[in-house]
């Protein structure tokens, strides 16, 4: 593996994966937070509870974060913060989603709800409807079948015509009304149908709940055009914009060139009329009439003067051509000098390369020799001064060598130097006659373009003076009838005003104006006549400078080849400007038009901003747009089903109530589950088995009857029915106030609660089984036999889960260890009684056990048989007979006599109830209030003078909570100190009970009774503490007698027990009369820091681990 490329793999990509682990770094650590654990178990409960629920709510939330994503995609396209977009996004998923489980619920809710009943149930009586129905229909088809009939061309079906119905025409608005109030009618008259309804109701709830749908529908709005935007850019991309930006500007464009044309001609028609108008036009036309009078005078002057122009026009044409016939000659001479010396000097050319590469040959022989000389020479010179060769100074044989050598050098250096100057000569030689030649045939070319120049000159004077005959009329026409013509030259101006045809005018004056001239006799005519038309000009100068551009316009803009030369939509732009520049239309609608180019430039697709872009897209009916549209109408409207749905996902039974008053189910589900209190299960079961069947009956089905139940069952049961009857689930029977009906829904949804304890408890089965078998077991005096039981169980630490321990050898009466066999053997059943395997006649029992056994006893009822029973079963038939006498002894018979009949007395009146006096209600409430507080050791004078302050309740109350506190720390704190608030109720309400009797059904007094025990109950907290009630008395002993088994308590256990000392050492020292010293037994009662204090009943193994000899 290449760890190199590796290592730069991960440099390169340390960014993205850097913030990878930090994502998951956080991801992992909020996982591990409590809200993480409980949002998982919420989400794991609803996914095996409620699937459909949490498919549904998932289903919403992805498409949500779908829809957020593209619309904060389209936002961020707008805006281009990504932040700001992603707020905003969030909050419109977030009331979108919301506000869909809101409608949906509104209609879960709302189709139950009724109206509240009017003096009638319907519009008309059930005989009248349907007949008036009948009419109604009736009407109404012929109504539809007249707009039928009028909107297909009266009789013709084949000559159907739209436009032939129409809200302009009277008699269809009539029509149109008429249908539509007798639907509206039908519709209500019906209204009470099941068909028609429901359907009423869904408008009664949508119109109720109008703000959600305004606030769904604004807020869908939004993410539907973000949302649109981003999939629009998806699927339209910047190369798509491209290519309809160029097809728009196209036909925009092209439209632009329509416009403008139709702008010119329009233009052009209006300034022609305004010409004829103007007092130039009117002066000139009186000079050209005048002229024209002239001339009619003097025809033959005309002819004249006509013939003479035209004879010197032949002339001046002759001369021209004489002068091209001479410059011709003279070129052709030129022309063949200038062919030999082209001739010359191509073969010159092609001698020249052959002659410059011999120089070259020569000269570099000659460099050559030069450079062997030079060397001879050095040579020569080294040897005279004995630098090299013999390196001997002086002149010797080898010095003459050299020189002999150098001689011979120079000799061949000076012919190879004659060779090359020849060589240099005849190259000089070419080049001379190459450039006398190119001087020469400039001179030519110079007088070649001399003789053309003055033929075409000459041409172009024939040609001039060609196109003024043609131009001109006079040539051609008949000098007779150059009037005729002058007057057609008017006329055609005057229908179509150019400067062409004014020039023609111009001339047709100026001809006649000469002719006239040229003749002594008709010169006098001319005083005050111009044919100049300078001032017509300037006032039909905007109508030429248009017609100017209109031809502008016609060569360079109008055809659509021009349109196809211009690729982009840049130059289709610069080209509609250049055209409406070209046009010269005046300045009011050159600025109309520039401002619609202006406009459809700035709506271009490939540069406008993506607003206009999907405008434009709708504009040109795009397919992609309308694709766009739908899909991100769709993706919202997932959104708004999932919403509704969810919400009826969570339809609890008790929606289905009818009600006046719109609740939603968890509303409805609140009511009932306060009602079912601490105990759901329990209380659901209870009151599920106190319904009896009934023949159904606008919805109840089921009959309860507390008057047989005992008082603490029946007061479960009746706070449940209490609620139902909030919700109207729940009615009472009038002739009997302790008997309700019950609705099917109401029992349904205890049924639910059932049904959900059984599924998410696995051992509520268990617990019912044993509740089943230890009632068989108790019967048939469950009270009684639970008592006997409950008495003969010992309390052990707890040990693999069991509390409670019984020897059967220890229970000396054999009617008690009969009851208490048969309970172990009905709860070994079910596992809740184990055998001890070292002791015979001993059992151990679990909590679930002990809890049925005390459930029993609270609400079994007593039985009257109990004591015969048990005196039976314990030998009351082994006793002798008491004697009671002779059953069969004859009495003497009493002698009847009859009475006469007396009038039966009216009954009196009974007294009108009068209010306790001041005294007599201040006694009662003074007895009262000694009493309870008696009941749980306190006197008035001692409360009031301890609560006397009022920051004395909040001490108080501060150390009461701080010991609560202590209980959450420690389970079996927490058990003694329910037990202990128990035991105070139950006192509290036997003495109620007994003050209850003695009223004697006195209301008066009831009620005083009443408020004063539920003030002392709402006092009962700050009481708790107070040492006459003994409550840490009661804790330090309870821990005392804990340790007694094992002997010895542990580390936590002791620290509590010494807290406990020192709050009972407070309690006994202080001045419990100021809020200080509740301050100080608060601090002493504060948690401390150290081992978590848990159960002082449950020791360590190796502590709990019996011996031989000893309990376990």
């Amino acid at each position: 593996m290449d760890v190199k490329h590796l290592i730069d793999l991960i440099s390169e990509n340390a960014r993205p994966i850097g913030t990878a682990i930090f994502l998951t770094a956080a991801i992992a650590l909020l996982l591990r937070t409590r809200v993480a654990r409980r949002l998982r178990d919420t989400i794991e409960e609803t996914v095996f509870t409620n699937w459909r629920l949490a498919l549904l709510g998932t289903t919403g939330i992805v498409l949500s974060a779908a829809a957020g994503w593209r619309t904060w995609e389209g936002m961020y396209n707008f805006t281009g913060e990504p932040l700001l977009s992603g707020m905003v996004t969030f909050g419109i998923q977030g009331i979108m989603l919301i506000v869909a489980w809101l409608i949906g619920e509104s209609f879960a809710t709302g189709m139950n709800t009724r109206a509240r009943k009017a003096d009638s149930s319907s519009l008309v009586s059930a005989s009248v409807q349907p007949w008036l129905g009948s009419a109604i229909g009736l009407l109404l088809f012929i109504t539809g079948f007249v707009l039928f009939l009028q909107w297909t061309g009266q009789t013709d079906v084949k000559q159907a015509n739209v436009e032939g119905l129409g809200w302009a025409n009277a008699g269809d608005k009539f029509l149109m009304i008429g249908a539509g109030l007798l639907m509206v009618a039908l519709f209500a008259l019906y209204a009470a149908n099941d068909l028609v309804r429901p359907y009423l109701q869904v408008a009664r709830v949508i119109i109720r709940n109008s703000m959600l749908w305004l606030m769904f529908l604004a807020c869908m709005a939004t993410s539907v055009f973000f949302s649109f935007d981003s999939f629009f850019t998806s699927i339209f991309p910047q190369s798509e914009r491209v290519r309809a930006a160029e097809l728009r500007a196209q036909n925009q464009v092209s439209g632009i060139v329509t416009d403008i044309e139709h702008a010119l001609a329009s233009r052009t028609n209006s300034l022609a009329a305004d010409v004829f108008t103007t007092d130039a036009w009117k002066a000139y036309d009186q000079e050209l009439g005048a002229i024209t009078e002239a001339a009619a005078q003097s025809q033959g002057a005309i002819e004249r003067y006509v013939n003479a122009q035209i004879e010197a026009r032949s002339r001046a044409v002759k001369e021209q051509q004489e002068r091209i016939s001479s410059a011709e000659a003279g070129q052709a001479g030129l022309a063949g000098r200038k062919t030999s010396l082209t001739d010359e000097k191509s073969r010159l050319a092609a001698e020249r390369p052959e002659l410059a590469a011999d120089y070259a040959t020569k000269k570099s022989e000659f460099d050559l020799k030069t450079k062997d000389v030079d060397a001879k020479r050095v040579e020569a010179l080294a040897e005279d001064k004995g630098v090299e060769g013999t390196l001997k100074a002086g002149r010797g044989p080898i010095y003459r060598q050299r020189m002999a050598e150098l001689a011979m050098a120079q000799g061949a250096a000076q012919i190879a130097g004659e060779r090359m100057k020849d060589a240099q000569k005849r190259l000089n030689t070419v080049e001379t006659r190459l450039a006398a030649i190119d001087a020469e045939l400039a001179t030519l070319d110079g007088d070649l373009a001399k003789y053309k120049g003055e033929a075409d000159t000459a041409k172009q004077r024939i040609a001039l003076s060609d196109t003024s005959a043609k131009d001109d009329s006079g040539p051609k026409i008949d000098p007779s009838k150059i009037m005729p013509t002058f007057d057609r030259a008017r006329s055609e101006f005057r229908a179509d005003p150019n400067t062409a045809r004014l020039a023609t005018v111009q001339r047709f004056c100026n001809d006649i104006y000469g002719a006239l001239a040229a003749t002594p006799e008709t010169k006098p005519l001319l005083n005050g006549i111009d044919c100049d038309p300078k001032t017509v000009s300037d006032a039909a100068s905007g109508l030429f400078a248009l017609q100017s551009g209109t031809k502008v316009f016609q060569e360079t803009c109008v055809g659509g080849e021009h349109l196809v030369e211009n690729k982009s939509t840049d130059d289709l732009y610069a080209f509609a400007r250049r055209c409406l520049s070209d046009s010269a239309l005046p300045s009011e609608d050159t600025a109309a038009l520039r401002s619609k180019i202006n406009q459809i430039e700035l709506s271009r697709d490939d540069k406008a901003h993506r607003f206009v872009v999907t405008l434009n897209a709708f504009q040109d009916g795009n397919r992609l747009a309308y694709l766009a549209l739908a899909i991100a109408i769709g993706l919202d409207g997932l959104i708004f089903m999932s919403g509704l749905f969810g919400a009826n996902a969570v339809r609890s039974p008790l929606s289905d109530i009818p009600s006046y008053k719109s609740r939603s189910g968890s509303q409805l589900e609140a009511t009932i589950n306060a009602a079912l209190g601490a105990h759901p299960y329990e209380t659901a079961w209870l009151t599920l088995t106190s319904f009896r069947p009934i023949t159904n009956q606008d919805g109840f089905s089921a009959l309860a009857d507390l008057s047989a139940m005992e008082r603490s069952q029946a007061d479960r049961v009746r706070m449940v029915l209490t609620a139902g009857a909030d919700i109207g689930a729940v009615e009472t029977v009038s002739h009997n106030p302790e008997r309700y009906r019950v609705r099917s829904e109401l029992r349904e949804y205890l049924s639910s609660v059932v049904d959900k304890q059984f599924k998410t408890d696995a051992s509520a089965k268990d617990r019912a089984r044993l509740d089943q078998l230890v009632s068989a077991a108790l019967a048939p005096h469950p009270r009684e036999h639970s008592e006997i039981v409950l008495n003969t169980l010992e309390p052990i630490r707890e040990t693999e889960g069991f509390t409670s321990m019984v020897t059967l050898t220890e229970i000396a009466n054999e009617y008690d260890s009969r009851v208490v066999r048969r309970v172990m053997n009905a709860g070994s059943a079910v596992k809740a009684v184990a055998p001890d395997l070292k002791i015979d006649d001993r059992y151990y029992i679990r909590p679930t056990l002990y809890e049925t056994l005390l459930t029993i006893r609270a609400t079994a009822p007593d039985s009257p048989q109990y004591r015969l029973e048990r005196a039976r079963a314990e030998g009351f038939r082994d006793q002798p007979a008491i004697e009671g006498g002779e059953l069969h002894a004859l009495q003497p018979e009493l002698q009847f006599e009859p009475r006469p009949r007396e009038i039966e007395k009216p009954r009196p009146a009974l007294p009108r109830i009068s209010p306790l006096s001041d005294e007599e209600r201040a006694r009662l409430v003074t007895h009262y209030r000694e009493a309870l507080l008696d009941a749980i050791h306190l006197s008035s004078d001692v409360v009031d003078k301890r609560l006397s302050l009022p920051q004395s309740r909040d001490a108080i109350l501060e150390a009461w909570k701080m010991l609560n506190s202590q209980s959450k720390k420690n389970e079996s704190l927490g058990i003694l100190l329910r037990a202990f608030q128990d035991e105070q109720d139950r006192v509290l309400s036997e003495v109620y009970s007994r003050l209850r009797r003695e009223t004697d059904g006195d209301e008066r007094k009831l009620s005083l009774l009443d408020g004063i025990d539920g003030r002392v109950r709402d006092d009962l907290l700050l009481y708790m503490l107070f040492p006459e009630m003994g409550l840490v008395r009661y804790l330090i002993e309870e821990l005392e007698a804990a340790a007694q088994p094992d002997d010895g308590l542990v580390h936590g256990e002791q620290q509590l027990k010494d807290q406990l000392r020192s709050v009972h050492e407070a309690l006994d020292t202080l001045n419990l009369d100021n809020p200080q010293s509740w301050d100080e037994i608060r601090k002493r009662l504060a948690v401390r820091s150290g081992p978590d204090l848990r159960n002082f009943f449950n020791r360590s193994n190796d502590r709990d681990e019996p011996s031989d000899n000893d309990d376990v």
